[in-house]
């Protein structure tokens, strides 16, 4: 799941991430200077004057956002378009890498299998995994990895070689596992469903939070920092 995440935060990251809502005055800021700019800025009020709830707050970022630069209008717009369909093209390249794992894994460990069935299995799988990790190598990481929270990115290398092969091997084991062990790990994680559905839920922080574009993670925080005395 690790390595999973670690292909989708360098290829797909969210557009949004969540912040405590103690942040709330400095989204409100942020999202004002992005609405209206410095040039309409009218003197003497301050930014909650203008914003009247978080939700406006965001949508007034996600709008700024996704609004192309006015010039050059048409290489803005190729480049929107382009960067898309790339997102979707990994999106489903990562999905497919892991069906290919799970494929080439599942057969290669059913040796009770007939041959006509497990050779064409185990080959199919192997295609879609290579075929993945070529895709992957081939196009372009998504900028926004390189903001993603508060961190500043974060540091994994040999991409997608790596997250490809730790899915590889964990998934073996994953899969060679005994029936006890199974049966341990399944008591416990039905143990942990319960602890999240009945406290972990109603208790989170994530239930205050305020979803913002990553892009300006990091400006809010520079605001809020800012803004202490």
């Amino acid at each position: 799941m690790v390595a999973i995440s670690v292909l989708i935060l360098r290829y797909v990251p969210p557009d949004e991430v969540p912040l405590p809502s103690s942040l709330q005055e400095s989204i409100d800021t942020v999202s004002l200077r992005y609405n209206s700019g410095s040039s309409h800025e009218i003197e003497g009020e301050t930014p909650k004057d203008h914003i009247g709830s978080s939700k406006e707050s965001i949508q007034l970022l996600l709008g700024k956002a996704d609004k192309p630069i006015a010039h050059p209008l048409i290489p803005k717009q190729a480049a929107w378009i382009l960067n898309k369909n790339r997102r979707k093209i990994a999106g489903w390249t990562i999905m497919f890498t892991c069906v290919g794992v799970l494929l080439l894994t599942s057969s290669a460990s059913s040796v009770g299998l007939p041959s006509f069935f497990r050779f064409p299995v185990c080959g199919l799988g192997g295609v879609l995994l290579l075929s993945g990790f070529v895709v992957l190598t081939c196009i372009d990481q998504d900028d926004a990895r390189h903001s993603f929270g508060h961190t500043g990115g974060f540091i994994c290398p040999f991409v997608p070689l790596l997250p490809i092969t730790c899915i590889l091997i964990n998934v073996y084991l994953l899969i060679n596992l005994g029936a006890s062990t199974w049966i341990r790990v399944s008591i416990w994680l039905s143990i942990g469903v319960l602890v999240y559905a009945f406290y972990g839920r109603t208790h989170s922080s994530l239930r205050d939070a305020v979803y913002v574009p990553s892009a300006h993670v990091e400006e809010i925080y520079r605001s809020s920092e800012n803004s202490l005395p």
